[in-house]
């Protein structure tokens, strides 16, 4: 496909130097092989300077660069309408319509080209052309079953809604189906593209109608079968879905769309064995050679290789969906989701949460999220999301499979949903992605705890995937807060208040004194005791401090500080077992205070590493790193769990 041209001396006045400096810069990426970059920024010039031929002209041009003939076929109909005297644009929209397998279309450009400019130099090449079209054309009116005087304008009308929908042109597109349908109601392709409208615009059921309307006519339809696949696998239909994809499987047609379009539905149900035995049955009967063969399969087959463990060959795939389509974004995305950290990725997925979920349905969730007042809000939100689960009953037997299969916003969408109704199948949703492979840890980590507060998992270690290889990790159920711990009578606190003041300065011999004076007021507060013990050891009364810790642990076993101290000592005499049952009766509170909290996480990282359980140690560790990630202590454990010698290191020897 040749690249659009610029007339000769044919100029336009630029509206700034500003906008000149980008159009060279464009010229210059384009010239050193850089379309994408090129594009981006000629994108930006169009949105700001609407209109402007030789903007249009250089996007198109580095829309071929990158393979995107829809894209360029879009600007050259822009540019048609702009300059409607121009032949290389005419040329340009005919053969780009050609290459998107348009040619009533492309027939019509050829044709207006003739009646325009029929002493143009290519005139005699077009209308030769121009007639072999016109007799490919009469067999494939034939096919697609279309007669009589009308056939090639009905076959115009459709490949005008095909164009429109790549183009994102929907109302349009639309209009246009409902007056082919009108015509010729029994037009299968049109009742498929009908049906796509019906979804994109939030109308399942009316999709799923025009779908069933199309496979009246034609049983086998392959178009047909596949998006009645999708459609009922995302109205929660699931059962009827894989029933459709069964019926889709044998289903056979020579091309590549019929290969393509079976892996889509297969990749919707998660059936990753059947999407890669389509792309190997498009491989070996060689249509995956043609000239510009789909990026779609080759992403699908990468995102189920990728799925059944093989990361190597899944990468090659999308690098070849890229070669054939640099601008490709589902590939692309995929790949750049790979570039982080094992811990941290979302990839693969075939397809984001707009391909799941209709706009219009986000669109009626958050009109939902508006009406919440500020008083009450957690308690609103559950209630506005459990009301538009009522309206949207489709909406809940898709959570799991967004879960283990959309993109970072499909899960989050489904996560949230989850996590606030917390039905017992929503919950079971969390549960099964908690165990799975899918998704970031932090994620299947926070599923985990919920699936573990509403009694699905065990409160002890649970095998789960962390960092990229199966671990024991530890889930966490505790409330956290961050209310005063001790309450105490006016009196005591302002005693309490100025003993803290001199602990802060290390004047423990002055703390010491208020804090026995606020002793004989409260005797038995396990915070005063607490603090009495810091005023002994900054005045190097290290054994009067554990006298007293221990005091304070024989009358309240659950007090955090006493407890850790001890458990730390423990430790430091080798003595494993009397630690961690010294911290028992503290993991067995329910509510924490923030600084309560860092001091267990502390000590229990401490007594993993003792056992030489360092994925305990790195659970306790992200838990940590949620709840309080400015600790300093956070760094220092980081550090430690990846020295080799991390026992040795802590405690003197190896036990």
């Amino acid at each position: 496909m040749a690249k659009k041209k610029r007339r000769a001396g044919k100029t336009y006045k630029p509206p700034s130097a500003q906008f000149l400096s980008q159009m060279m810069r464009a010229e210059e990426l384009l010239d050193q092989g850089q379309p994408l970059e090129a594009r981006k920024l000629l994108a930006s010039l169009n949105l700001k300077f609407p209109n402007r031929p030789e903007v249009l002209g250089l996007l198109a041009n580095a829309c071929i660069d990158l393979n995107d003939i829809e894209s360029y076929q879009g600007c050259c109909e822009r540019l048609l309408e702009i300059t409607p005297d121009d032949p290389d644009v005419v040329m340009g929209l005919a053969g780009s319509y050609m290459m998107t397998l348009r040619p009533t279309l492309a027939l019509r450009m050829f044709r207006r080209f003739v009646d325009r400019f029929p002493d143009h130099p290519a005139a005699g090449e077009v209308r030769e052309s121009a007639a072999r079209i016109e007799e490919g054309t009469r067999e494939m009116l034939s096919e697609l079953g279309l007669t009589g005087e009308d056939a090639f304008e009905i076959a115009a009308m459709h490949e005008e809604i095909n164009a429109l929908l790549a183009h994102g042109k929907h109302a349009q597109a639309h209009r246009i189906a409902e007056r082919l349908l009108e015509r010729k109601p029994d037009f299968v392709p049109a009742l498929n593209n009908l049906s796509q409208l019906h979804f994109i615009e939030g109308r399942i059921n009316d999709a799923i109608q025009a779908a069933e309307r199309a496979l009246s006519f034609h049983p086998t339809n392959l178009h047909a079968l596949s998006n009645l696949t999708r459609y009922l696998l995302v109205s929660g239909r699931v059962e009827e879905a894989k029933q459709m994809a069964e019926r889709l499987k044998p289903v056979e047609y020579d091309a590549l769309d019929a290969f393509t379009k079976k892996a889509e539905a297969l990749s919707y149900l998660g059936d990753d064995e059947g999407v890669l035995e389509a792309f190997r049955k498009a491989e070996k009967g060689g249509y995956l050679k043609e000239d510009l063969p789909d990026p779609l399969i080759y992403h699908l087959a990468a995102v189920a290789t990728m799925r059944l463990g093989d990361e190597k060959n899944a990468r090659k795939l999308w690098k070849k969906a890229i070669e054939i389509a640099p601008a490709f974004d589902l590939a692309q995305e995929n790949l750049d989701d790979f570039e982080k950290p094992v811990g941290e990725r979302h990839a693969p997925w075939a397809f984001g949460l707009n391909y799941w979920v209709p706009r219009k349905t986000v669109d009626d969730l958050i009109a939902s999220m508006r009406t919440i007042p500020k008083r009450g809000k957690e308690t609103a939100i559950k209630s506005a999301v459990s009301r538009f689960l009522r309206s949207h009953t489709e909406i809940e037997p898709l959570i799991p499979m967004l879960l283990d299969r959309s993109d970072e916003k499909g899960r989050e969408f489904a996560f949230r949903i989850a996590s606030l109704v917390r039905t017992p199948a929503l919950v079971e949703a969390l549960h099964d992605f908690a165990l799975s492979q899918r998704g970031p840890d932090h994620l299947r980590h926070q599923a985990a705890q919920i699936a573990s507060e509403e009694g699905l998992l065990p409160s002890g270690p649970v095998r789960m995937w962390w960092d990229g290889e199966w671990r024991e990790l530890l889930l966490f159920g505790y409330e956290i807060h961050g209310e005063p711990v001790g309450v105490y009578s006016p009196k005591v606190e302002r005693l309490v208040l100025s003993a803290l003041k001199h602990l802060h300065e290390e004047e423990g011999e002055k703390a010491e004194a208020l804090l026995k004076q606020a002793l004989e007021l409260e005797p038995d507060s396990p915070s005063i005791m607490q603090n009495l013990a810091m005023a002994y050891v900054l005045q190097d009364r290290e054994p009067e401090a554990i006298a007293l810790a221990r005091e304070i642990n024989e009358r309240h076993p659950d007090y955090v500080f006493a407890a850790t101290t001890l458990a730390r000592l423990a430790l430091r005499e080798g003595d494993v077992e009397r630690a961690d049952a010294l911290l028992d009766p503290v993991r067995k509170r329910k509510r924490f205070h923030y600084q309560e909290i860092s001091s267990l996480c502390d000590i229990e990282i401490e007594l993993q590493i003792a056992r030489g359980h360092t994925d305990g140690a790195r659970s306790w560790l992200e838990i940590w790193k949620e709840l309080d990630p400015d600790n300093p202590r956070i760094d220092y454990w980081e550090a430690m769990l990846n020295e080799p010698s991390l026992r040795r290191s802590l405690f003197g020897r190896k036990r």
